[in-house]
Parts: structure tokens; C-alpha cells; sequence
């Protein structure tokens, strides 16, 4: 199983990785949806007992992933923050950003992105719908009788798959006619379960693992 596996989109050569991230050659540009960056934060202020370090995991993640393609733009699709902002986060985030002062980073706001001000993280806004090429980039999936005017790369759904064999619930590209939903990047999240006979990319430990549809 590859830690890369090469796709062809809508006639356009892309690449999923195996760290829960799409990259987009001809634009250099490495795509990720729900990153939710402060969650553990929130639940261990609402009495919540959760590991900490999420946050700084997920950014060394992201940071390999940056330096591993040369990516030169980062799009995040949705669900940057997990709600409110706190110091730890922006001072993570801004060290991310301080190591790749060349990569140009925008962001599709998403469901739990009502703290988000993206100028103060270094942040170009994109609308909720962008258009690049033969694709539409965007947080939320469209229903399939909607996707037409280009193939949607999208997040929010954090697809999940069981594989027989092995243990627990893995997280997966849900590839669909017109329709690719990325996995949620960060590891601290939950997951809805992909159908079983529609096509998917599992994430297994470092490696990618393909199911066809059907």
C-alpha cells in the first residue's frame, strides 16, 4: 500500500496521501478539510477529560505534508477552528506559518468556523463555493442531482471505513460520481461511515488502501 496514490479527477492528474490530504500537482496545491484546530481545548474547558497535544500533532502533520510536496498554496476546505479561539492555537498556528513563509493559505469557512477571522491567522478568504479548473471546492458535500459544473472536493462529513482484518474504524477519501469528500485531517475527530459498495481510499497507518465501487 502507497503512502501516495496517483487519481485522475475530472481529466486533472491529483494525488491522495496516506496523512488525510489531497495534492493538486499542477497547482502545487496540498488540500485538507477540517482541520478543527482548539477542539481539545474546548472539551477539557467544559470539564471534559481529553488527551492534550491534538493540536500540536496534527500542525507537525501538516507541516511534514507541506514540506514532503513543496506544496506552494494551502487550501483548507472548511472547519479550520473548532469554535473559539485560544492562545495556544494561535501561537501553534503562527509557527506553522513562520516555517513556510512562501505558502499562500486560504480558507473555506465551515460549520464551526464562527471564531474564524482569517486576516488574523494569515488567512486569504475564499467563498463558500470556489471555482478552479474543473473542480468546485467547497466545506459541505452538494447531493449528487446538484454537482453538476464541476467535480466538488469537499470535507464536513469526516468519512470513515471498515476494512475486515483490521481493527476500528479508518478514516477515507469518499469517492463519488462528480464528488470527492476528504477525510478529516485531524485525528481527534469522529466519523460518518462511508456506503460500502461506493468507492473509497482508506487511510491505514501511513499507508492507502483502494476499494472500487461495488
Amino acid at each position: 500500500m502507497p503512502e501516495r496514490l496517483d487519481l485522475l479527477l475530472a481529466g486533472e492528474p491529483m494525488q491522495a496521501l496516506a496523512d488525510r490530504a489531497l495534492f493538486w500537482p499542477a497547482r502545487r496545491r496540498l488540500l485538507l478539510a477540517d482541520l478543527h484546530l482548539g477542539k481539545g481545548n474546548i472539551l477539557r474547558a467544559a470539564g471534559i477529560a481529553v488527551p492534550s497535544g491534538g493540536t500540536g500533532q496534527d500542525l507537525a502533520r501538516l507541516d511534514a505534508l507541506l514540506r514532503h510536496t513543496g506544496a506552494r498554496s494551502l487550501w483548507i476546505l472548511g472547519d479550520f477552528l473548532h469554535g473559539a479561539r485560544h492562545a495556544g492555537v494561535d501561537a501553534a498556528w503562527r509557527a506553522l506559518r513562520d516555517a513556510h513563509p512562501d505558502v499562500e493559505v486560504a480558507v473555506v469557512a465551515g460549520n464551526h468556523d464562527r471564531a474564524l477571522a482569517p486576516a488574523a491567522f494569515g488567512l486569504a478568504s475564499l467563498p463558500e463555493d470556489v471555482r478552479d479548473g474543473p473542480f468546485r471546492f467547497r466545506h459541505a458535500p452538494l447531493r449528487r442531482r446538484q454537482s453538476n459544473g464541476g467535480h466538488v472536493v469537499c470535507g464536513h462529513l469526516h468519512p470513515v471505513v471498515r476494512v475486515p482484518g483490521l481493527p476500528g474504524r479508518l478514516p477515507a477519501f469518499q469517492l463519488e460520481a462528480g464528488q470527492t469528500v476528504l477525510p478529516a485531517f485531524s485525528m481527534f475527530t469522529g466519523g460518518a461511515e462511508a456506503a460500502r459498495d461506493g468507492g473509497w481510499i482508506a487511510c491505514v497507518h501511513g499507508h492507502l488502501l483502494a476499494h472500487a465501487p461495488g
